[in-house]
């Protein structure tokens, strides 16, 4: 069990200053995307690179994932920027996904951070065979991915994001099933479960058990007034401080701790986004995530 942070999500643009952050917060594993003194994963030189790995290597940290918006961007507003069944859009993707290799390798980042391809604004309405129709084909090009990961020695790990065909733990479940690679394993971010209108519980957790490699950790408050019989958890309305907020973390942390021990446990606070109450400042934010998630960890440990 390891736990990471975004170097991003610490309140500096300075990279070393993050790393230094991170550091005196006790983390050994960090993940990188953005923030990089001017860059993002997407778009730092080699060069830059190598000089950071040195960073790293100074104050005794290593890289968990590099995360990447560009492997299938998602697209929260207005029309996709690809087709699904646009053979030079995957071929473009083989590419982009050869030079994050080329970075995690510089970093000896084992994971590189990806999406599916994207959701039709219609999806639902689908009939259930046009469905599947989709999430094969989306697992067939995931697939190819993670084929061009294991020539790399590296693995793809596959968020849920609500605008992609695995919006949420089931959808992920299928990918996985459907994929079947051990190169292709999952990034369970649990609370865009909830953001995808999937109340994430232990039985929600069943559908990707066994292959959860990575996990995005942050709270959430319930949209004011949602809760009905029918509802009875509520919607998602924001960001939060984990430990302070609306969902109830502990079965379902506890549950990937002891099932899926392998996982690295990433701290993702989406800071920017929280009420006035919330903004205690960014490292305290995540100093108080860290120690609310060890210690439904910790408890465990205790018990085995």
């Amino acid at each position: 069990m390891k736990f990471s942070v975004f170097t991003d999500m610490l309140g500096t643009e300075s990279f070393e200053e993050a790393l230094q952050l991170a550091s005196g917060l006790g983390f050994s594993y960090v993940d990188v995307r953005a923030k990089l003194d001017g860059d993002t994963v997407d778009t730092i030189s080699m060069e830059k690179a190598q000089a950071y790995k040195q960073m790293l290597d100074q104050y005794k940290l290593k890289v968990a994932s590099v995360s990447s918006w560009a492997v299938n961007t998602c697209t929260f507003s207005g029309p996709p920027k690809y087709d699904n069944y646009d053979e030079a859009h995957h071929t473009a993707m083989y590419a982009v996904l050869e030079r994050l290799f080329d970075l995690a390798h510089v970093w000896d980042a084992p994971f590189v951070r990806v999406y599916s391809l994207y959701r039709q604004e219609n999806f639902l309405t689908l009939s259930e065979a046009e469905r599947e129709a989709q999430y094969r084909h989306n697992a067939a090009i995931m697939r190819r991915h993670a084929e061009h990961a294991q020539e790399r020695n590296k693995i793809i790990v596959v968020e849920n994001e609500p605008p992609t065909l695995t919006s949420n733990a089931e959808e992920l479940g299928k990918l996985a099933a459907y994929a079947n690679h051990p190169h292709l394993k999952i990034n369970w971010d649990i609370i865009n479960g909830w953001r995808a209108q999937e109340y994430p519980t232990v039985e929600v957790y069943k559908h990707v058990m066994g292959h959860v490699w990575q996990t995005h950790l942050k709270g959430a408050s319930r949209l004011s007034n949602s809760i009905t019989e029918q509802n009875p958890h509520g919607n998602f309305g924001n960001f939060a401080i984990a430990g302070n907020d609306d969902y109830d973390h502990k079965p379902v942390i506890q549950a990937i701790a002891k099932f899926d021990p392998q996982v690295v446990m990433t701290i993702d606070t989406h800071y920017p986004s929280f009420y006035k109450q919330d903004q205690i400042g960014e490292v305290e934010a995540v100093r108080r995530t860290k120690a609310f998630f060890e210690s439904l960890v910790e408890e465990v440990a205790a018990h085995d």
